[in-house]
């Protein structure tokens, strides 16, 4: 196996690892609403009835970023998406570790218990949004390279 071969292969495990991640937390959250909902709430920074809209409507972008991120066609598009939505979690984690919340975070659906190492969810959210980055920017990179090579 070549050296390219390996990138590619590497690249592929990397974007299978997180777009499974991503279609896996939104399966239990599209089970189970009314659980995610208390979740969102416990972030304490919207209210309730955006707390229901939130709580219907993430879960599904979170399955179709996740699921678009292996379709050649809208992968840079979802990726970008998942890097973001990544960074507003981060956000959102260290905003309530700052206030102190001890919450369940709902992003695998119900977790048992209530207490939240923020430190571990902020690190793993950091890990899969460099992770992100950069098969978004191996895209970009192989399609300037494919495109040089039509020309």
């Amino acid at each position: 196996m070549n050296s390219l071969d390996l990138k590619a292969l590497v690249l592929l495990v990397v974007r299978l690892i997180v777009a499974a991640t991503f279609i896996m937390a939104a399966l239990p959250k599209i089970q189970d609403p009314i659980s995610f909902t208390a979740s969102v709430q416990g972030f304490q920074l919207v209210g309730s009835t955006m707390s229901k809209w939130t709580a219907l409507i993430l879960p599904w972008f979170e399955l179709v970023i996740g699921i678009g991120l292996l379709v050649p066609a809208i992968r840079r598009l979802s990726g970008t998406f998942i890097a973001a939505l990544l960074l507003v979690f981060i956000g959102l984690h260290a905003s309530a570790w700052a206030r102190g919340l001890e919450i369940s975070c709902g992003c695998f659906g119900t977790e048992a218990g209530t207490t939240t190492d923020y430190r571990l969810l902020i690190l793993r959210n950091l890990i899969l949004c460099a992770a992100t980055i950069w098969v978004v920017r191996r895209d970009c990179v192989r399609e300037i390279s494919f495109s040089s090579l039509a020309r």
